[in-house]
């Protein structure tokens, strides 16, 4: 599938309101595709909306709604069908994660990370499926993180939801490819997004990040190639076979270093 046959249909975009998902929402807009922005800032959706019906005279929806809930992707797809819509598209950006000691978010914490970075990418997976298979090719990009390729210390459940991500989607590739749904796992380094901020970064080894828009380029350009993995980071081939190589006593320890927590956020 390349984005040329999707001209004039419909994508969902889920974590629209910023970063990578703003992003695909922009490139996708561009391309002539119309988008059903999802995201629970409300005001943030609206505006985007109104500036790419405005700037690429595409059709363009905002769903508020807080993927943290369950059932939401079902309710998400009940709304789209109610405007008389079918999706070939679905991006399945919205995630977030948290710096720091394991200890020092409460559970709830964990468990709405958990429902926004796993439970509602199945659903909305599952959820789409007959919209996606009516189509003689259509795609799903689900966003990973290199964090998916080991474990993360002081990012322990984040990281392993990403890593659940990179399995899920992979399997999925191969699952429904004869169906004519394509599954990217699009797998970026760090890049420039409020995802640190909300996340409360502090001042790590972590100094480089990408700009969105080339994450997103790279993904959209993979898109006719039906890649299974998409890594627009540099250095992740050696991140992976460091991570498959090396004891994981000294991966681990080194690991750490790049988040370990300093003396002021610990005491913070």
């Amino acid at each position: 599938m390349t984005l040329d046959d999707c001209k004039g249909h419909w994508a969902v975009v889920t974590g629209a309101s910023s970063g990578i998902g703003q992003e695909f929402s922009d490139q996708l807009a561009a391309r002539g595709i119309n988008v059903v922005l999802v995201a629970r800032r409300t005001s943030r959706l609206e505006e985007l909306a109104a500036r790419l019906v405005r700037g690429h005279g595409v059709r363009a929806v905002a769903e508020t709604i807080d993927l943290s809930i369950p059932g939401s992707g079902t309710r998400l797809r009940e709304s789209v069908r109610a405007r008389d819509v079918r999706i070939r598209l679905l991006c399945n950006c919205a995630a977030f994660g948290r710096w720091g000691h394991i200890e020092a978010q409460p559970i709830a914490t964990y468990d709405e990370m958990i429902r926004v970075n796993l439970n509602a990418v199945v659903e909305l997976c599952l959820a789409f499926l007959q919209d996606l298979a009516s189509y003689p090719s259509s795609a799903i990009i689900n966003v990973s993180s290199v964090a998916a390729l080991q474990p993360v210390p002081y990012m322990a459940v984040y990281a392993a939801t990403k890593a659940f991500m990179q399995s899920f989607s992979q399997a999925l590739y191969e699952e429904w490819r004869e169906r004519g749904v394509y599954v990217q796992t699009l797998t970026p380094g760090p890049t420039a997004t409020e995802f640190d901020d909300i996340a409360g970064a502090y001042e790590s080894a972590i100094k480089r990040r990408a700009a969105p828009r080339d994450v997103v380029r790279e993904s959209l350009r993979r898109l006719g190639q039906a890649a299974p993995v998409v890594y627009p980071a540099r250095g992740a081939f050696k991140q992976r076979l460091l991570a498959a190589l090396v004891p994981p006593r000294i991966f681990l320890k080194e690991a750490g270093k790049l988040f370990r927590p300093t003396l002021v956020d610990r005491r913070e």
